[in-house]
């Protein structure tokens, strides 16, 4: 067959994944607390659209986790208690070591310059606040997932990426966290540039759990409070 010049057509996104997308960021960028209800009329107001493709979005959002949608009741901002906290953590572990470690054995080349990137980014962006590093801090990570190029893994990453976030941000409330979360991720990128792969997977890890600590010990007896407040 001939190349005739011709190129697939992009389909545009859907208006269901657009309403995703938007509910998504509010809960993220709290917006919205921890265990509010929340209302598909108001919704479907503020962004513009009818109530179908809300409602639509709720039942795709319970799926990773950001909404309790609980029939009779309403649709409530997801929440946790120690035992979910721990366990999304866990996951996200799991998730993120087993990506890095696929990539350094096979797209080390693609890792050390998409996390590079990021990197460089953070450092041109100067002194950040902790809710304008977020995104920053969420791109490191999602290029590190992607990096391994198993689809599987990251299409599973991506249905906790909203949760994490969404903790990640009502925990970082001050500039040293900021500070210290990003020399992790120089700490992470030389190892795997020297290919001391067991070590950046260490550090890995130790970036995770250092924020599940932090997590535990500031926010956790919060979430639980606001859990048992609304009888979910």
């Amino acid at each position: 067959m001939t190349d005739l010049g011709v190129h697939r057509i992009k389909r545009p996104q859907s208006l269901t994944s657009l309403v995703v997308d938007q509910i998504r960021d509010l809960i993220i960028t709290e917006h919205f607390t921890l265990g509010e209800p929340l209302s598909e009329n108001t919704l479907a107001a503020m962004l513009g659209v009818s109530r179908a493709p809300v409602r639509d979005a709720f039942m795709r959002l319970q799926i990773e986790g950001m909404v309790d949608v609980q029939p009779q009741r309403g649709t409530f901002v997801f929440q946790y208690d120690a035992t979910e906290l721990r366990e999304v953590c866990q996951l996200r572990e799991v998730l993120e070591t087993g990506a890095l470690r696929i990539a350094m054995q096979y797209n080390h080349a693609e890792l050390v310059k998409a996390l590079g990137e990021e990197v460089a980014l953070i450092d041109a962006a100067g002194t950040l606040t902790p809710q304008a590093y977020q995104p920053f801090d969420a791109a490191f990570h999602n290029a590190l997932v992607r990096s391994s190029g198993n689809r599987e893994l990251i299409d599973a990453y991506g249905r906790i990426s909203g949760r994490i976030r969404a903790i990640r941000h009502r925990l970082t409330r001050r500039p040293e966290q900021v500070e210290a979360s990003h020399r992790v991720h120089h700490t992470i990128l030389r190892a795997i540039k020297r290919r001391r792969d067991e070590q950046a997977v260490a550090h890995l890890v130790e970036h995770v759990y250092t924020n599940y600590r932090r997590l535990l010990a500031s926010t956790a007896p919060e979430a639980t409070a606001n859990k048992d407040a609304s009888g979910t």
